[in-house]
């Protein structure tokens, strides 16, 4: 009997992480949003969740190994709690009745809703290569049913000018508390940014990885193509359609494959000008081997910067937000438009979010140190949002119209309002321990542990520009990521550890 309710135990606990990494797509549930107060960000996968976190409290309890990945984070999510509550020291000025209690509660909550995610990935995969493989192979399969249904929205999209049948209108309210784009899509998830997110922070950078090492999850091909590089290629047309933010994201990751991959050439034609410009005058000698990479370099930049302009030039045919940067006619025009950073992002259709930057880079300066506490920074906003916010109707709309705390719409902003320089720079030093990690992995000579130190780094360099787009921690996304980095580079840090006494 005890053995069978331990079996049924097993069962549990892999049908609950199945659960977790198919059900990532899903970012608004309509159920566990109206459970939480009808959040907007209310993620699937968060209801499996609990019984792998009740899973991880027996396993921390019977001395569970957590990676050291994890002392950075926990030192910041530290920090972010004192610094919440230092702001109970502070003057924050009242705002539509809003409590500083209930903003910082929400704000935490969010925050342990993440770090649970990324504890439990770290602790589930320790050591278990078997566990790694499957997980792996769950986010093909949710990937695969997250871009199906994203492709059936573009072809009503750019085919039927986003006239919808009821019944997708219906199937889609399944999953989100928004109803479909017309014009932008969005999968399952509440809007075309959070899209990008999940693009960009777990599956894209898998894919791209895994077609990079040459690994797959599946030993299905088509012409000895995987499907990692048929997912890589759907994904990246989808992300490119979605978000302008999302798009830049994925173009920092080719960005550095490009110069990684010239740095390469370089090294490599410099050993071999060096063998064969032996012969000439030593003058030449010294000057060639150093003349022949740097051009072919600059060659290379020059193509990448051409290759940009053109897939802009592109895209600008089907978002019209970007179509504006080709409908400046005169220098003068350019200058007007250039001339004040407000009017050109305005121009851009993308003033109302950078305002938002400024109104909480405002608030960092009041107090830089520890910033205002989580939660808090909305309560400034009629103090520190630029003049220039005044004449935005979607500002105007959220000062004077919605009942809710305005955000920051940017993870590092806010970061630096609402934790100060120290929580900023501990969540930094968070991220490049990951980078450490991922870049250690890379260098191993397992095509698996390889690619997980690929996606790490390709993960993190997403972020930097994914950290503008959304501020909330609740999205698993970075989470279940840097979960799977921490685990893997814990389980071989372990695994050599113990070699020398086999």
């Amino acid at each position: 009997m005890i053995e069978t309710t331990k079996r049924l135990g097993r069962i549990s606990l892999d049908v609950a992480w199945a659960g977790v990494i198919l059900l990532l797509p899903i970012t608004s549930l309509p159920l566990l949003s109206r459970l939480a107060g009808n959040t907007m960000v209310a993620p699937a996968s968060f209801l499996p969740l609990g019984w792998l976190a009740l899973w991880f409290i027996f396993y921390i309890f019977k001395k569970g190994t957590l990676p050291r990945e994890t002392i950075p984070f926990l030192l910041f999510a530290s920090i972010a709690v004192i610094a919440s509550a230092y702001a109970y020291f502070l003057r924050i000025p009242s705002y539509k009745g809003g409590m500083i209690f209930n903003e910082e509660i929400k704000a935490i909550l969010t925050l342990i809703i993440g770090a649970a995610f990324y504890f439990v990935v770290s602790g589930w995969l320790f050591n278990s290569v078997n566990k790694l493989t499957y997980t792996l192979k769950l986010i093909d399969i949710g990937g695969l049913i997250m871009l199906s249904w994203t492709l059936v929205q573009a072809i009503f999209i750019y085919f039927f000018h986003g006239k919808y049948p009821d019944i997708l209108i219906k199937f889609q309210m399944l999953f989100s508390t928004r109803e479909l784009w017309y014009n932008r899509m969005t999968g399952f998830a509440f809007e075309p940014s959070w899209l990008a997110q999940q693009l960009n922070l777990l599956y894209l950078p898998f894919w791209l990885a895994a077609t990079i090492t040459g690994l797959s999850a599946f030993r299905f091909r088509i012409w000895k193509i995987s499907p990692e590089n048929i997912f890589l290629g759907i994904g990246i047309v989808v992300l490119f359609l979605s978000s302008r933010v999302g798009t830049l994201s994925f173009l920092s990751i080719l960005a550095f494959l490009g110069i990684y991959f010239n740095v390469y050439i370089a090294r490599r034609l410099q050993k071999w000008a060096t063998e064969r410009f032996a012969r000439f005058q030593p003058f030449l000698q010294k000057i060639l081997p150093r003349l022949l990479p740097t051009g072919i370099v600059i060659i290379l930049l020059g193509i990448y910067a051409l290759g940009v302009v053109a897939l802009v030039y592109a895209l600008s045919h089907v978002d019209w937000r970007l179509t504006r940067f080709f409908q400046i006619t005169s220098l003068a025009q350019l200058k007007q438009i250039s001339g004040n950073i407000y009017f050109f992002f305005n121009y851009l259709a993308f003033a109302e979010r950078y305002v938002y930057w400024v109104g909480g880079w405002n608030v960092f300066n009041i107090h830089p140190l520890f910033g205002v506490g989580l939660g808090n920074a909305g309560f400034y906003f009629q103090e520190t949002l630029p003049a220039y916010s005044w004449s935005l109707p979607e500002v105007l709309d959220v000062l004077y119209r919605s009942t809710i705390i305005p955000n920051i719409k940017s993870l590092w902003v806010r970061l630096l309002a609402e934790t100060g320089i120290v929580g900023f720079s501990s969540f930094i030093v968070w991220c490049y321990v990951l980078l450490r990690s991922g870049w250690a992995l890379k260098h191993t000579a397992s095509r698996l542990y390889k690619t997980i130190g690929w996606f790490g780094i390709f993960v993190l360099l997403a972020l930097i520009f994914e950290g503008f787009s959304t501020d909330t921690f609740a999205l698993p996304y970075l989470w279940i990521s840097m979960g799977i980095v921490s685990a893997v580079a814990a389980s071989v840090r372990n695994s050599e550890a113990e070699e020398p006494g086999q």
